[in-house]
């Protein structure tokens, strides 16, 4: 592949198919990739192409009808199911039916609204149950009890059921209460599938009820906790390139604002990374990773560029790492009080991937 700009992710496949693996092996039951935000900003596109034909892979989920269409029209023929409510209007309904996208029913009245606007064939569901997160679902047996007695069975298919844990990763009691609640509603005969583990929930816990996974931030070597993982392996490395380096003198101050002050003569490289390419302002003050040296990200962040106090050993052209084998997702979340999910998120369409297995 033919890079355009001295700034890319690279995207190792074959680790994203040892977590699929390592994940599979701990849970025993078939799974649903999660890959919204173009697969957590790895490109649905590769990442959907390279595993919809690993048998355990039941489904995929999206958030949003677009992405499951592009979905579709890439070839996938498994089940997708969009996780977050879906405008209601006849058109998009009728998407949805068309391509064979179930949607989540996220309320009552969200249920009646769309039987008035489904015809001739049919809309598959999952039902999702709001346990303790309180975003979208129903809340009550009673309002699960009504769903079922009042839905037309000509206008939905009741594919599947599942709520969203809020401390998987965390707090154990208020993980063990949502669980407690989902099983104690729900009759597992009348859906095919009953999911309520998502990758904390499949990695950290113990569930005999569930017979579908949801792997999200595994699949791409994250731990859900953001921490140090050694068994799961990082999907995704960002890197640069040192476009030029310059020698300023002691006192000369660098960047928008003036921010930072040299405080000897140094070498300062700048690099062809910025915001719009998803390295945050915040990242001032952090590190990168250059011939076998980390060094400094001094003055603000640009939009395009990026400056680094180094030595003199490094050149215009050396390679630059973002984030990868020597800084992980994980402390550079913790340095930027945030965690991984939002930086691999953040990392923009003009960053190129290269894509190798």
């Amino acid at each position: 592949m033919s890079l355009h700009r001295d700034t890319y992710a690279v995207i190792n496949l074959k680790y994203l198919k040892e977590n699929i693996e390592q994940t599979y092996k701990k849970f025993k039951r078939p799974l649903m990739a999660v890959i919204k935000a173009d697969a957590y900003g790895h490109g649905y596109k590769e990442v959907a192409s390279y595993i919809k034909d690993i048998d355990y892979i039941e489904m995929f989920a999206v958030a949003t009808l677009p992405e499951a269409i592009e979905l579709r029209e890439l070839g996938i023929k498994k089940g997708i199911l969009i996780l977050g409510a879906v405008p209601t209007t006849k058109e998009e309904i009728e998407l949805a039916i068309s391509y064979d996208i179930s949607l989540t029913m996220i309320s009552l009245d969200y249920m009646h609204h769309l039987q008035t606007l489904i015809d001739d064939q049919p809309l598959k569901i999952h039902v999702k149950l709001d346990t303790g997160m309180h975003r979208i679902g129903l809340t009550s047996k009673d309002e699960l009890d009504e769903l079922l007695k009042t839905i037309d069975h000509d206008k939905f298919i009741l594919e599947g059921i599942f709520t969203h844990y809020a401390t998987a990763d965390g707090e154990i009691e208020a993980f063990k209460q949502q669980q407690e609640m989902f099983y104690d509603l729900i009759d597992p005969t009348e859906f095919k599938y009953i999911h309520c583990c998502n990758s904390a929930a499949m990695i950290y816990h113990q569930d005999n009820g569930s017979n579908l996974g949801r792997i999200g931030i595994v699949m791409y070597g994250i731990d859900p906790a953001g921490d140090e993982s050694n068994e799961y392996k990082q999907v995704m490395s960002l890197f640069s390139k040192v476009s030029m380096v310059k020698k300023v003198k002691a006192g000369e101050r660098i960047g928008y604002g003036l921010t930072y002050t040299a405080k000897q003569d140094e070498f300062i490289a700048t690099l062809p990374i910025g915001y719009a390419d998803g390295l945050i302002r915040k990242n001032q003050g952090r590190k990168v990773y250059i011939n076998d040296s980390y060094f400094e990200i001094v003055g603000r962040v640009c939009m395009d560029q990026t400056m680094v106090r180094v030595d003199e050993r490094v050149k215009a052209g050396d390679k630059v790492e973002i984030f990868g084998d020597h800084i992980s997702l994980a402390s550079m979340a913790k340095d930027l009080e945030t965690i991984p999910y939002e930086i691999i998120c953040l990392i923009s369409k003009r960053v190129e991937r290269l894509y190798i297995k």
